[in-house]
Parts: structure tokens; C-alpha cells; sequence
């Protein structure tokens, strides 16, 4: 199974902003970081980072989060893959958007 959210075309980082206010937004940061911190590793890629989630991570709350965060923030890109028991995050946010998805989930690099 592979579910994909796709940032709208264009330079997204430029051009988009976080619609949330700033309550919302620190309880959406929570859940973030309350995911990254159910994860069994956290790989750094060019464009962001992927996540190692366990197996009994819960996919219909990952693929809400991933749907609540693309209304927001349309800047970031989401793959959840899942095959048996392995599952995987994959958040990036376009060339040089490291830093954003490293602020989402917290992650000092």
C-alpha cells in the first residue's frame, strides 16, 4: 500500500504559509513530534527525512495527520509506504526544504 500527498505545483516554500494559528499550530507540532517519537529511526534525506514506524503504528491516524498538514502547509510531500509489517514515512518539502521538515518533527541535525 502507498499512500502519496503531493505539494500543489510551484515553489511551495516561497510561496506558501502555515494557515494554522498559533494554538493549532502547537498542538499539530505535538502530534509531529509525538509520531517522530513512536519511530524506530529517522533517516535525514536531501529533501527532508524518512521514518521507520513501527509496525502497529496505527495508518489511519499517520495518513490523517498526513492529510491535516497538507491543508496547512501545502509545501510539504508525504509517501507513507506500507509493506507487511514494514512502514515508512517519507516527508520532504523540495530541494533545500530539509530544514523545514527538520523544524516539523523537531529533529536537530
Amino acid at each position: 500500500m502507498l499512500i502519496e500527498l503531493d505539494a500543489p505545483s510551484g515553489d511551495g516554500l516561497l510561496t506558501a504559509a502555515c494557515t494554522l494559528g498559533p494554538g493549532a499550530m502547537k498542538d499539530r507540532l505535538a502530534e509531529w513530534i509525538a509520531l517522530r517519537d513512536r519511530c524506530i529511526e529517522i533517516r535525514l534525506t536531501p529533501g527532508g527525512a524518512a521514518l521507520t514506524l513501527a509496525s502497529d503504528e496505527p495508518i489511519e491516524s499517520v495518513a490523517r495527520l498526513m492529510a491535516l498538514e497538507s491543508e496547512c502547509c501545502g509545501f510539504y510531500r508525504f509517501s507513507l509506504r506500507v509493506s507487511g509489517e514494514t512502514r515508512e514515512l517519507e516527508i520532504d518539502a523540495g530541494p533545500n526544504g530539509r530544514p523545514a521538515v527538520e523544524a516539523l518533527l523537531s529533529i536537530d541535525p
